[in-house]
């Protein structure tokens, strides 16, 4: 087993594995069609779908490790490193063909991740990862990290639980980590800059209706200052105002092991 930074010639063996693990993992909350569109938003040609993986590739900010066994790519692991304060490393996909797990390489490719993160400054690691997929939580849970809060995604057009789970902790309460403010209907919200999601031009920050943060309302862009965010049917959105963009959203489908 060799661990490697990916390379643009990869993507169509990145692009099988996280097809088959997504089958296995997510079965039951995806079906075909939706899976293969999720799959194609991701990891796609540049054509069909700009801004997809091989721009990532290119991207500074984005960390590709692939898995690699006689010349076949059989797992990878896809990271980022956002925010200023705190700076945080965000796991968006670790996956394993179905047929190699229980052979180590997800706790490799954990273990190098993590080290590429905290080499790029990140002073705390989160994973996100459907609530369903139990396996999946309890891959992370196994090597210390601990769930600090859900919220409602949308996938393939559903209402679903995602989990993060968070590493290395850095402050979280800090009052400048969080603002209140009011929006034209009256409503006010509470945006979480220490939260972040990559956008396309900015970050774009979770707001929420109280200030524990147990109901998520929508989004904050810190691009434009606006809260008129469109979600779609697999988590992506843009802003309204500016349009700042947000890929579809990852999901863990590891396995121990």
């Amino acid at each position: 087993m060799h661990l490697r930074a990916a390379r643009e010639t990869d993507i169509p063996g990145i692009r099988d594995v996280a097809n088959r693990s997504l089958a296995a993992s997510y079965d039951d909350v995806l079906d075909d069609e939706s899976r293969q569109m999720a799959v194609e938003k991701w990891y796609g040609t540049a054509e069909s779908a700009p801004g997809t993986i091989a721009e990532e590739l290119a991207d500074d900010q984005t960390i590709v490790i692939v898995a690699e066994d006689d010349g076949e790519i059989v797992g990878f692991v896809q990271a980022f490193v956002a925010g200023d304060s705190p700076r945080v490393g965000q796991i968006e996909w670790l996956h394993v063909r179905p047929d190699r797990r229980s052979e180590g390489t997800a706790d490799q490719l954990l273990d190098r991740i993590e080290s590429a993160l905290h080499d790029a400054g990140a002073e705390r690691i989160e994973a996100r990862v459907i609530e369903a997929n139990e396996a999946g939580v309890a891959f992370y849970e196994q090597y210390g990290y601990d769930p600090a809060h859900t919220r409602h995604v949308r996938l393939a057009g559903d209402r679903v639980v995602e989990v993060t789970l968070v590493g290395e902790r850095g402050p979280t309460t800090a009052d400048d980590q969080s603002e209140r403010v009011e929006t034209d209907d009256g409503e006010t919200l509470v945006i979480a800059y220490d939260e972040s999601e990559r956008g396309s031009e900015g970050p774009f920050h979770p707001t929420y209706l109280d200030e524990e943060r147990t109901e998520h309302y929508g989004w904050y862009c810190s691009v434009c200052g606006s809260v008129d965010v469109s979600v779609g049917t697999m988590d992506e959105f843009v802003c309204d105002d500016c349009g700042n963009k947000r890929q579809a959203m990852r999901w863990d489908a590891v396995y121990g092991g």
